[in-house]
This record gives structure tokens, C-alpha cells and sequence, in this order.
């Protein structure tokens, strides 16, 4: 990822050294604090462990097409479509996700109902699920990331004051820079040995609570007559979201569907192969479907960290942790819901209390911008 400062962003600012903020972990929230820090007048670098951004907005590439394996639409409103506004003459990296709503289980019972009517054909209207990344919901990190200095493959193990700096190390060593400022956008069990600086965080912290999610990831050799998303009550498997329905994606060959296991299901198989939770998924997709399913991609995969049962509990209900004291941040599902709208929204919150914050240490004067200006300043700087 290039470094996209230049000396005209610097003099619209007003600054001739902006404050280096280091923002750990390259996921929406970390992202959209960073870039809300560069119109703020900061210097944000973010730094992600893998070789990838987006944390749970990910997508893998596989043989028979691509998935969407974490992260499904979003549902919320937030200013993540400012943010991920592409330039003129680009397509949208945002689009809304609209399916066939077909007929629930409570009307398939009723008597108005046809005996002979099939399933697959029915489609009365459309509903909105939400919006999606395309051409996949990874696309929506990198829009996010496009005019900012991203290190990806460089874990922070460690992070401590320096005079009134921090100083940071990665498994090859001290990273050779001071940043004014530090924020933690990661989960809580990995940002716990990062935050030892600050008591109050830590504690915050440490009481976090995670579930762990198995989902599938599964192509199909033959039409499924399910709807291109839909939820399920009392089943091991809580939800199904078709790739092939969303826009953007390759409509035609294999389908390839995305199920996710229920929070209670998952939890109650945490400790099984993957090998074997593939298996028990698909027979309950068969079972759903109402026919025979032949796989030609299979894959069962389990997020650790999927969402946050029991986040930290800031004063005042805020969406992101601070401590003023030694200028350390934590924004994202560690504090809000695991939702990428809200995920978004914390860290672009957690800017604006770091920008405020160093603003208050150093005489820095907090950029602000109408909508119009700020509309501007992102497409000149896209």
C-alpha cells in the first residue's frame, strides 16, 4: 500500500508536522479511525498483523468462486459510504443487496397456500437485506485504505511510553519512530498485552467476552431452491447468504452459498475438526433445501473472536476507550457491537477523541469540515 501524503494535503491543514498516530490492527474500525485522523490533520500509519485489511470483512478466492466468509451486508447507517466513495468514472464500492422475499414457513402452513406451488419460483417482492462490498465485502477495507500508510505482515507484540512518545516493536524488532499517540483496534484478548501502559484500559479489556462462530463455506452443483439470504430459528445453523445473489458477483456456474452455525451450536462444537463440522452443516443445509445437495467446495472455517458477548463498558456509554493520560485509544467490537456499522462508527469516534486529545497536549488546532469541504477533500485525495 503506497503512502499517499503529499505537501498540498499538509498546507490545506495548515500544520508542517501533523502527529503520528500508530493505529494497531487494519480491520473496519482501525481503518475508519485512521482515516478520519487524516481529516482530522494527523499522521496516521496503521499496522495489521496478516496480509490483509478488513478483519471480518473478508473474502477468500477460491475454485469454484468467491466468498464472502465473514462479515455478510451491513445493515446499519453510518458514514462508512463517505468514506469508501470511489473516484469518478470508478464503480461504487458500496451497493445495497436486495433478495426475493418468498413465502415464510407460517404461510406455507396456511391453507391459502398452494400445495403445488414450488418455492424456487415464487417472487412476490423484493426486500432490502442491507449494502455490500463489491465486487466483495474486502473491498470495502481497501476503499477505506486507499490514501492511507498501511503495513500489513507487521505484528505489534510490544508498545510502551517513551518520554512523551510511543515507542512500538514488531517479532523482527523496534520499529525506529515515535507516534504522539496509540490506538488499539484489534480484539480484546490481542490488545490486552499492548495496553499494560494504562491500568484502566487494561481492565476494560480483560473483561471483554468473545463467542466463537463456525460458518461454511459451500458450492453447490446444482440450484438450491433457498432465497438469497434468510435467517432460521431453532436450528444448528442460524443463517444461509447466497454469493451468487449479491451484486456485483458472478451470477452463472456453481452457487455457492455462505452458512453460518448458530452462536449455541458453535459454542457447543468449539473443540471439533473442522472436517466434522463440515459434514454436520451440510446434512442441516440438506435438510433446509428440502432435497439432495452434492458439494463441489466445502470448507468449514471458525472465527474465534466472531462477536463480542460482553464489551467493555466505557463512562457515559461512548463508542470508543481513552486515556488521556498516556494517550492510548481502543476503538471496535471491544467496545461496541459486532457490527460493521457500529464498528465504523466507533473508530471514526475514537479520531475525533485522539485529534481532541492531542489538540489539548500539543496546541494543535482540530481540523474540522463542512460536509461540502469534506466531500472535497476526499475526492482530491482518493
Amino acid at each position: 500500500m503506497h503512502d499517499h501524503r503529499s505537501s498540498a494535503w499538509n498546507s490545506s491543514l495548515n500544520t508542517p508536522s501533523p502527529p503520528r498516530v500508530a493505529v494497531v490492527g487494519g480491520g473496519i474500525g482501525g481503518l475508519a479511525c485512521a482515516r478520519e485522523l487524516r481529516l482530522r490533520g494527523c499522521d496516521p500509519v496503521v499496522f495489521e498483523a496478516e496480509d490483509r485489511l478488513g478483519g471480518r470483512c473478508s473474502s477468500r478466492s477460491t475454485r469454484v468462486g468467491l466468498f464472502d466468509d465473514g462479515a455478510q451486508c451491513i445493515s446499519g447507517a453510518s458514514r462508512l459510504a463517505i468514506h469508501v466513495a470511489q473516484p469518478p468514472g470508478e464503480l461504487a464500492a458500496l451497493h445495497p443487496w436486495t433478495v426475493a422475499a418468498t413465502p415464510t414457513e407460517e404461510e406455507r402452513n396456511s391453507k391459502a397456500w398452494k400445495q403445488d406451488e414450488d418455492e424456487a419460483d415464487v417472487t412476490r417482492t423484493l426486500k432490502l437485506t442491507g449494502s455490500v462490498g463489491v465486487p466483495s465485502m474486502a473491498a470495502l477495507a481497501d476503499a477505506l485504505a486507499r490514501p492511507l500508510h498501511i503495513r500489513l505482515n507487521t505484528r505489534i507484540v510490544q508498545a510502551r511510553r517513551r518520554a512523551a512518545s510511543w515507542a512500538l516493536s514488531s517479532a523482527v524488532g523496534e520499529i525506529e519512530e515515535d507516534f504522539q499517540a496509540l490506538v488499539l483496534a484489534m480484539p480484546a484478548p490481542l490488545a490486552v498485552p499492548l495496553a499494560r501502559e494504562s491500568s484502566e484500559l487494561t481492565a476494560a479489556l480483560r473483561a471483554v467476552r468473545y463467542r466463537s462462530r463456525w460458518v461454511l463455506l459451500l458450492g453447490t452443483e446444482r440450484p438450491v431452491p433457498l432465497p438469497g439470504y434468510r435467517e432460521f430459528q431453532g436450528s444448528p445453523i442460524e443463517r444461509v447468504a447466497a454469493m451468487h445473489s449479491k451484486p456485483g458477483r458472478l451470477a452463472i456456474g456453481p452457487q455457492r452459498w455462505f452458512v453460518e452455525a448458530g452462536g449455541r451450536w458453535s459454542s457447543q462444537h468449539e473443540d471439533v475438526d473442522a472436517e466434522t463440522v463440515a459434514d454436520l452443516l451440510l446434512e442441516n443445509f440438506r435438510a433446509h433445501a428440502g432435497r439432495p445437495v452434492t458439494p463441489n467446495y466445502l470448507r468449514a472455517q471458525q472465527w474465534r473472536h466472531a462477536f463480542v458477548e460482553t464489551p467493555a463498558a466505557p463512562p457515559r456509554r461512548s463508542e470508543c476507550l481513552w486515556d488521556d493520560s498516556v494517550r492510548l485509544g481502543v476503538c471496535g467490537d471491544s467496545v461496541v457491537a459486532s457490527q460493521v456499522d457500529r464498528v465504523h462508527s466507533s473508530g471514526v469516534a475514537m479520531a475525533r477523541v485522539v485529534a481532541e486529545g492531542l489538540s489539548r497536549h500539543s496546541g494543535l488546532h482540530s481540523f474540522s469540515a463542512s460536509k461540502r469541504d469534506l466531500g472535497q477533500l476526499l475526492e482530491a485525495h482518493l
